[in-house]
């Protein structure tokens, strides 16, 4: 069953907690059971919820109406946000999940803790979502346990658990929750993942979805060493949007390759994909790029800003769009 023990080696018990509660079956087992803590005093900090109306569904205003229902029955202070989403550029989903976390990085305040209830199923859609879509060993870390996000940190408990755990959870509780009927729609690519393939090898592999988590957490702690090690031999070099090309141009191909790619990284812009590094790799490392010499690229669903490569006094330089 869920673990305290888990839970705290993520979360601070002596900070504010704020869940973001969408009304759904998730986001409503993760506030029940921070409810639970807090009643058993396990929990000091101060507990509320914070929830966004999309005004996606004709039923946003019952599921804001559920949770304020739900948050009044247990005493929990609730904010809640109205948004309204522009699909046109990013598409819905991507649109509704920017839109979402702008109120969250704007409501939190120093040392709030934020906490989300995606666990180990949505850590396993979110990789094959990549993978089919084209994707680094970046992609393959899936979402992070815990980040900045404003003045707070944003923090994901749960990936360890299967949604089955939680299900269980909210069964054994006789916790009611809302259904959104648009994560039926198997149109959306993320819906099809999770309700056609991950349905279907589940029925095979019981345990799929935890696997590809484990998997993604390992990736990622190989990662931390790999790009530990670039810091070690590079130092600060890498956290400038400045590079010097005679740096590159020692270093063998793949090195070459993957140092520029870290550099970008670090300078919080988009990444490229496979086709824009060959393209920087020709532009300005095998050949003898000018002043002129330019290399854009940008993300499709608008998440980080796109940049491009420009070359000013023998260095690459990084410029934000």
């Amino acid at each position: 069953m869920l673990n305290t023990n888990i839970f705290f080696n993520l979360v601070d018990p002596n900070k504010d907690i704020v869940v973001a509660f969408s009304g759904g079956s998730d986001s409503s087992a993760l506030l029940n059971f921070c409810y639970e803590l807090k009643q058993s005093k396990t929990f000091l900090g101060r507990l509320s919820a914070i929830h966004v109306n999309h005004n996606v569904s004709k039923n946003s205003d019952l599921w804001e109406e559920h949770c304020k229902n739900f948050c009044n029955t247990r005493e929990i202070p609730l904010c809640c946000k109205k948004i309204i989403v522009n699909s046109k550029k990013a598409g819905l989903e991507s649109a509704a999940r920017k839109g979402r976390y702008k109120i969250f990085e704007q409501y939190l305040s120093p040392n709030d803790q934020l906490l989300l209830a995606h666990h180990a199923d949505d850590v396993a859609e979110t990789i094959l979502y990549r993978l089919f879509r084209g994707t680094g060993l970046d992609g393959l870390q899936g979402p992070l346990p815990s980040r900045q996000l404003g003045a707070g940190v944003l923090i994901r408990p749960w990936l360890s658990y299967p949604k089955s755990m939680l299900s269980e959870y909210l069964r054994q509780k006789s916790i009611e929750f809302v259904a959104d009927e648009s994560n039926e729609r198997v149109d959306q690519d993320r819906n099809f993942i999770r309700n056609e393939i991950l349905d279907l090898v589940s029925n095979r592999w019981p345990k799929a979805g935890l696997q590809i988590q484990q998997t993604s957490q390992l990736i990622s702690q190989h990662m931390k060493v790999y790009e530990s090690l670039l810091d070690s031999q590079f130092g600060d070099i890498l956290l400038q949007p400045n590079l010097e090309r005679n740096l590159l141009i020692d270093l063998d191909t793949k090195t070459c390759a993957e140092v520029i790619r870290y550099w970008i990284k670090n300078n919080g812009v988009a990444m490229p994909n496979k086709k824009i590094l060959q393209e920087i790799m020709k532009a300005f490392i095998y050949s003898h790029p000018t002043a002129k010499t330019k290399v854009n690229w940008s993300r499709a669903d608008k998440e980080q800003s796109g940049a491009f490569l420009s070359f000013c006094g023998g260095d690459l330089v990084i410029n934000k769009k």
